[in-house]
């Protein structure tokens, strides 16, 4: 399957999933989602899904959500996944071909500038994968022309860097042996473009959105059954993963055995767990 040509207003952001970075994400899959999982959870709960419901799954990637939605809609119901990333969705279609659910569809696409069929949708749900638009008002007033009127809106997004130490950890720690590539501006996709409630507020109201909600929410997350793990998996995420898979041996393994010392304090007796915050956002079509 040849890759998603890196075209329109999210062209940088195609790019990117279709690095190395997509790759590195599909092999991470099991993991992402034990650590991920739960937040997921959290954001389905507010969308309020329901059996029958026609459900739009942005940013799917390898479509753990997306079969998740598609067993809560039933037979009856349909699930559209889309992601940008094309080793994650083929990722996800093998894995829906396995379970032979014909009630869900998956397409290697934009959601910001997909051509959803009109008003037929009843809910929009995604897990971390609505930060990253270049034009978000834009963006959300098309997935919000997908919805039904009444259609529900619900997603979850990362608070700032700092509430977020499985991050912010790894950024202290790599930074003293590599350089940190230019952090995005305040309102550039990135992980925490969707930092200050304010500005999501603003986004989904200019797109039309009404009875906007934004929740906190804080989870300590799954990294692992020990120390060396967990460290090892931080070095796969955020900003410095590039850097760090590009480095000299010696300095990848400097850089776990700090990053190893610096999160101990979050060995449990059930393994690695960090803190992380969250915002639970829901809305409506109205």
């Amino acid at each position: 399957m040849a890759r998603l040509e890196a075209d329109g207003p999210n062209a940088k952001q195609i790019e990117f999933w279709n690095s190395p970075v997509g790759d590195s994400w599909t092999e991470m899959m099991d993991s992402q989602d034990r650590m991920l999982g739960p937040l997921g959870e959290a954001a389905m709960a507010a969308a309020q899904i329901a059996p029958d419901d026609r459900v739009i799954d942005i940013g799917c990637g390898c479509g753990t959500t997306t079969l998740e939605l598609a067993r809560r809609v039933g037979p009856a119901g349909y699930v559209l996944g889309i992601d940008v990333s094309t080793p994650m969705l083929e990722r996800a279609r093998e894995r829906a071909a396995r379970e032979e659910n014909s009630s869900l569809d998956l397409q290697n696409r934009d959601a910001a500038t997909y051509q959803f069929e009109p008003q037929s949708f009843d809910r929009a749900f995604s897990r971390f994968g609505v930060m990253f638009f270049a034009d978000p008002a834009a963006a959300f007033s098309n997935i919000r022309a997908a919805l039904k009127s009444g259609g529900r809106l619900a997603f979850v997004c990362w608070q700032p860097l700092e509430l977020n130490p499985w991050m912010a950890k790894t950024i202290t720690v790599a930074t003293q042996y590599l350089e940190r590539p230019d952090p995005p501006g305040p309102d550039d996709p990135g992980p925490f473009a969707f930092r200050e409630p304010d500005r999501v507020n603003g986004i989904l109201f200019d797109a039309g959105f009404t009875g906007i909600e934004i929740t906190p929410n804080r989870l300590a997350l799954d990294f692992g059954l020990d120390i060396e793990s967990a460290a090892s998996k931080l070095t796969q995420l955020g900003p410095m993963s590039q850097p760090i898979a590009q480095a000299t041996a010696d300095i990848q393994a400097r850089i776990r055995a700090d990053l190893a010392s610096a999160i101990e304090d979050y060995l449990t007796d059930d393994g690695v767990k960090i803190d992380s915050a969250t915002w639970i956002v829901s809305a409506e079509n109205p």
